[in-house]
């Protein structure tokens, strides 16, 4: 999430702080588009820390068949 926040940073810096235009880049279209790769990166970084798993178990206990489901649910804390 890190690498995020510091596009998101870098690209504010472009967009709203500098007020140079080069020939060939404008600045603030150039800071516009990293800070929307920060947020995506950003939304990425959330969606990967918080997995869901479903496991299902079938199998045969005394001749009856079983059947188990439980839900994992795993949380990264960065």
């Amino acid at each position: 999430m890190a690498p995020g926040i510091v596009l998101l940073i870098i690209g504010a810096i472009f967009t709203f702080a500098l007020r140079t235009d080069g020939s060939w880049m404008n600045t603030r279209v150039l800071g516009v588009i990293l800070m929307l790769g920060g947020l995506a990166f950003i939304a990425l970084a959330r969606a990967r820390a918080r997995r869901r798993t479903v496991v299902r178990e079938t199998g045969r206990a005394s001749g009856e068949q079983h059947l188990e489901e439980r839900e994992v649910i795993e949380e990264r804390l960065d």
